[in-house]
């Protein structure tokens, strides 16, 4: 039986990805991932990559996972399109994966009820 409702599943996704992004930028606090400020850079990648992971890895509607960081359809895309980009140089995949594979780690225990 599936405790979660939808909204949940989605929420829950929305944290574990932030959660996820934030440890590997440390040195950004959480609220400047989901709404990084104007001239942040490694912010505004921090929320691309936390966006591409909702969509890739967990197969977020990317409008729903637009309204989440309340961003538009154009931005979403464009996040991909940065961070597809991104994906092809090694150093950048690799941590990456690391991002996406914890947040996923992160998911299932959640949803198993182990954290």
């Amino acid at each position: 039986m599936n405790r979660f409702s939808e909204d949940d599943l989605y929420d829950l996704t929305f944290r574990v990805c932030v959660a996820s992004v934030k440890q590997a930028f440390p040195h950004i606090p959480v609220a400047n991932i989901i709404d990084p400020p104007r001239g942040q850079f490694d912010a505004t990648l921090a929320r691309q990559i936390a966006l591409h992971v909702m969509v890739s890895r967990f197969g977020l509607v990317k409008k729903r996972a637009g309204a989440l960081f309340a961003r538009k359809r154009t931005a979403v895309n464009s996040a991909l399109v940065v961070v597809d980009a991104r994906i092809d140089e090694p150093e950048f995949e690799v941590q990456y994966r690391i991002i996406a594979d914890r947040a996923v780690a992160m998911f299932d225990d959640k949803v198993r009820g182990v954290a």
